[in-house]
């Protein structure tokens, strides 16, 4: 049996990555399960998924408490030591992350590959989805599922034109994904807690979350207070007709840079 757990955030397909896995597994003949964790987190708050793939009835039902392999969705995530958490000895770190493995400072007796998830998922669906830009890179990391099963369970999931840009993304991480390699830390760089959930009002701080960061070009700006008035972190203050975003309080969810009806404000990626 291998045990998969999956790090994302809300909105970056997690959970429905657990399910492709699951789905495309069993296309090849295997038994699988799938099993999302998440309750009340919003669009930005980590969330976990696991998957349990078998040659025989998989019977568990428990979470997948020491995975073989950990597949990580978000750059910023995927700099934390946390997400190696019981992660078994020789097991396998996914991570979504323009570093080559030999760079990425997580430590423990583990393999790592890494593939730009964001940059693929950017050019294939114009949006920073990353599940599926991160799915052929497992199966050539791992062996299995065939991208044909793959292909199969996205097409089932994602028909027509939305199915054909995703078949594309997987492709393109199958092809971009750098070979594993033994990690080349031993100890943790810095000791870490977990990896927090919650929102503004249970954190204090939620910049972490942030895989784009809004800017405000305030010399186009009419001073509308459309930004203000869609925030829903109330990170967006007024000070003399002119917004100002309190940092802190952004997770990222570009709400504002869509809402702008001048377009003054403009999403920077933050690279990892």
């Amino acid at each position: 049996m291998i045990g998969i757990r999956i790090h994302g955030r809300g909105g970056q397909g997690a959970v429905t990555a657990s399910r492709l896995l699951a789905d495309a597994s069993y296309r090849d003949g295997k038994f699988s399960q799938a099993i999302p964790m998440y309750g009340t987190e919003r669009r930005g708050a980590p969330l976990v998924a696991y998957v349990r793939i078998d040659d025989v009835r998989v019977r568990e039902r428990e979470l997948v408490h020491e995975p073989d392999v950990v597949i990580v969705l978000d750059p910023l995530l995927s700099k934390k030591q946390s997400v190696a958490s019981g992660l078994k000895k020789g097991g396998l770190l996914i991570l979504n992350s323009s570093l080559p493995p030999e760079k990425v400072e997580i430590a423990g007796d583990i393999k790592i590959a890494t593939v730009d998830a964001t940059k693929i998922a950017l050019e294939t669906l114009k949006l920073p989805i990353t599940n599926t830009a991160i799915l052929g890179a497992f199966s050539k990391s791992v062996g299995y599922p065939t991208m044909e099963s793959i292909e199969k369970s996205i097409r089932n999931q994602f028909p027509g034109r939305v199915g054909e840009m995703n078949i594309a993304a997987i492709h393109q991480s199958y092809e971009e994904v750098t070979p594993a390699v033994q990690a080349t830390h031993t100890e943790p760089v810095v000791e870490e807690s977990d990896i927090a959930v919650g929102g503004y009002g249970v954190l204090k701080d939620v910049s972490s979350w942030r895989v784009f960061t809004p800017i405000i070009d305030l010399d186009k700006c009419t001073g509308c207070r459309a930004c203000w008035l869609f925030c829903p972190e109330t990170a967006i203050q007024w000070k003399d007709n002119r917004p100002e975003i309190e940092y802190h309080k952004c997770k990222g969810c570009g709400i504002c840079v869509e809402e702008c009806p001048v377009k003054c404000i403009a999403f920077e990626r933050v690279v990892a």
